[in-house]
């Protein structure tokens, strides 16, 4: 019997838990519309009200924040889906081209910065790498949201951010040479093994220009197949590069481009739409509940002063990148915006950092707490240069 009430208690505090959430969340949606802000706002404010800084109605970060790495899958595979693979491979140098430039010129402010403060190399590299990773979640949620996924300019940060996920393993293994003086020459052999092959295969996608899978037309009544093969298809490429030590996210959009090329694609966003809004949302969620309101109190000051000089700092490296790139002065100040925050593999980064020692407590704190609030005032930072740059003329 006890058994018994113990878990109706916890059915209970699951229930509690996840009608607070929805209630959060749909308040605070409506506010945010009468404002014209993106939806993800509402979801890591939301986080931060119900978590360990809140009310504390979720405590068990961890587990929604894998729950809501879900969410991150699904956005990529539907951003792969929308991608133009012609048009990325017809870019695929400059890209990659662009994307160097751009983690050299972090290192390098950053490097700056670290001969003031005098630190030391790891966390001089440490530092570089996060605040050049952008967030693709935030990104293409908002391009979607402005129909410019399909643009010359959606399409070039898109790809600097395909390029951006390909580096977060060599970026991770660098990070252990530093600490433990020995490289993962298999992981090195591997990650490049599978760059190369997915180069081969979109080169050939883009010459075929169409891929047919004549059993996919035979699946057009049948929705319930249909869930599960797009549930499949996306976490399924997502497991295989996540087994290759690469980002989960990654694979999953190399599998919605596939998917692009075969021109049988319609019934999926119509059947996964649902899954990719909610897993999403606690993908934000879970960021909102990592936010440590009294550290942020606390150090209220530093912490603004530092994201504001990283959204400033990236937007002119990522502007200074698409002028290389030939565009005209207007879309790489856009383009620079748009890049300019950091993003969530910039998480992963510190995590990975913590336990190996790089940064301390407080810097860990600090760190996350920068990475955080600056994905919470992105929108504003983008909606700003972009209201400044494309205003009417009168």
């Amino acid at each position: 019997m006890a058994s018994i009430l113990a878990y109706i208690t916890t059915g209970d505090d699951i229930l509690r838990s996840i009608v607070g959430m929805l209630l959060s969340i749909l308040f605070i949606s409506w506010v945010l519309r009468h404002f014209r802000q993106p939806y993800f706002i509402a979801y890591i404010i939301a986080g931060v009200l119900l978590g360990p800084s809140g009310i504390m109605l979720f405590s068990d970060v961890e587990t929604i924040a894998q729950v809501g790495s879900l969410g991150l899958i699904m956005q990529l595979f539907f951003a792969g889906i929308e991608i133009e693979v012609p048009a990325l491979i017809k870019n695929s140098r400059i890209l990659t081209a662009g994307t160097a430039v751009q983690l050299i010129l972090s290192l390098f402010f950053v490097w700056l910065v670290g001969m003031y403060f005098t630190w030391d190399s790891g966390r001089i590299i440490l530092f570089g790498f996060i605040i050049s990773m952008s967030s693709s979640a935030i990104l293409i949620e908002y391009l979607n949201t402005n129909k410019e996924i399909n643009t010359r300019l959606g399409t070039l940060t898109t790809g600097i951010l395909i390029i951006q996920d390909f580096l977060i393993a060599p970026m991770i293994m660098v990070l252990n040479f530093i600490t433990q003086k020995e490289a993962d020459v298999k992981a090195l052999i591997i990650g490049c093994g599978v760059m190369l092959l997915f180069i081969v295969v979109m080169r050939k996608i883009a010459l075929r220009k169409k891929i047919h899978l004549p059993w996919i037309n035979n699946l057009s009544a049948d929705h319930e197949l249909q869930l599960f093969i797009g549930l499949l298809t996306c976490f399924g490429f997502a497991w295989i590069t996540s087994l290759l030590n690469l980002s989960a996210a990654l694979g999953a959009m190399f599998a919605g481009m596939i998917l692009s090329q075969t021109g049988s694609t319609h019934w999926l966003e119509k059947n996964l739409l649902p899954f990719r809004i909610f897993f999403l949302s606690l993908f934000f969620f879970s960021i909102g509940l990592q936010i440590d309101l009294k550290f942020i109190a606390s150090h209220a000051f530093i912490i603004l002063l530092l994201v504001l000089a990283i959204l400033f700092i990236n937007s002119i490296i990522n502007t200074l990148v698409f002028r290389l790139l030939k565009e005209t002065w207007k879309n790489s100040v856009y383009a620079g915006a748009l890049l300019s925050q950091i993003g969530e593999f910039s998480l992963v980064l510190c995590t990975v950092a913590k336990t190996l020692n790089i940064v301390d407590d407080f810097s860990f704190q600090l760190t996350l707490s920068v990475i955080s609030v600056s994905m919470l005032l992105t929108s504003g930072w983008i909606g700003f240069i972009r209201k400044f740059l494309f205003r009417e003329q009168p």
